[in-house]
């Protein structure tokens, strides 16, 4: 399991920010979730929308959006670009 400084769940990134995802925290299904809506270890993403209530918006590969549950965002940890890993 990866633990750095540096690394948060994505649902405490603000709107705005650009992030790589770095890890998923959670068993199998969860991450074929993720990975069959183009989530997947190593890409990068942009927070659109982050209210504390209410799904969290990422754009993925340009102009696609994806709307993530609040309990999904607390399992994907992110770094941001540039960070090293």
């Amino acid at each position: 399991m990866l633990h750095h400084e540096h690394t948060i769940p994505l649902s405490m990134v603000t709107p705005g920010e650009t992030v790589e995802l770095v890890h998923i925290h959670g068993g199998q299904k969860l991450r074929k979730r993720l990975a069959d809506l183009g989530l997947n270890v190593g890409m990068t993403v942009r927070v659109m929308q982050g209210d504390t209530t209410g799904p969290m918006i990422v754009a993925v590969k340009g102009d696609t959006r994806l709307a993530l549950g609040r309990g999904i965002t607390h399992h994907v940890v992110v770094i941001a670009p540039g960070q090293s890993k």
